[in-house]
């Protein structure tokens, strides 16, 4: 009883006095759409360790505005071992010439670029986006090798492996696809010994399928370089490309 009486006097004595905590909402407030996906981190290239970038967006963006951030950044990236990152970027994928990418990264510097029109310029030069050149098109521009890669691989036009010197598009739209392209995919395959997608061993072909080459009525339509071939047939097909073959000198395979 005792014990009942004391709780009850604390309780009573604690009633007048001023609240000193403020309860949250019940609600949060929207996230502005403005703000999602920009939560990105900077790499620290001595260690490979993800660092916040102090942007703000965090303060800025807080549903329950708890948060505070100090304006200056308290991690102090260390200076590169210039000598320690040229040599694993070149072990990293051999026989790419960073050199030449650096006039389309000047391109980007001096006339303000887009990022898919410095991707498209880099991959002219190589015919294909190497791992390394997007490496370093992240740690010059500051874009993140995560939106690179989405990029590249979200477009059709960006290629991430070497294509062979002549590329076999073969349309597969609607009309093309009603019209047979899937078996004249299938005649391609079997005559260059590669499924779709890849490149011979010769670095001669590479296989291709496309969304649609805008040539309905001659479908079903393939194009081998800058030359198109309409209204075709698996027979069809396997003639033209073995007499391709033949003319430049290809393996099979």
């Amino acid at each position: 009883m005792l014990g009942m009486f004391k709780a009850m006097r604390t309780t009573l004595k604690h009633l007048p006095m001023k609240k000193i905590t403020v309860q949250y909402p019940e609600e949060r407030e929207h996230l502005p759409e403005r703000s999602r996906g920009l939560f990105r981190v900077v790499i620290d290239p001595s260690s490979g360790d993800p660092r916040c970038r102090a942007c703000t967006l965090c303060e800025s963006n807080c549903p329950v505005q708890v948060i505070r951030v100090n304006y200056t950044s308290k991690y102090r990236l260390p200076v590169p071992n210039a000598a320690r990152i040229a040599e694993a970027r070149i072990a990293a994928q051999e026989g790419v010439d960073l050199k030449a990418l650096q006039p389309v990264l000047d391109d980007y510097y001096e006339h303000g670029t887009g990022l898919i029109a410095m991707m498209q310029d880099a991959q002219d030069v190589y015919g294909y986006l190497p791992r390394l050149a997007i490496q370093e098109i992240a740690l010059q521009t500051g874009v993140s090798l995560s939106q690179l890669y989405g990029v590249a691989s979200f477009y059709n036009q960006f290629r991430l492996s070497p294509v062979g010197e002549y590329i076999i598009d073969v349309c597969h739209g609607t009309a093309c696809h009603v019209a047979g392209a899937v078996q004249i995919t299938e005649a391609l395959e079997e005559e260059l010994g590669i499924p779709d997608g890849k490149t011979t061993k010769d670095m001669k072909f590479t296989l291709s399928s496309v969304a649609c080459m805008g040539a309905c009525s001659q479908a079903p339509v393939m194009r081998i370089g800058d030359k198109t071939y309409g209204g075709l047939t698996p027979d069809q097909t396997r003639k033209i490309i073995r007499d391709f073959m033949q003319e430049v000198g290809a393996e099979k395979g």
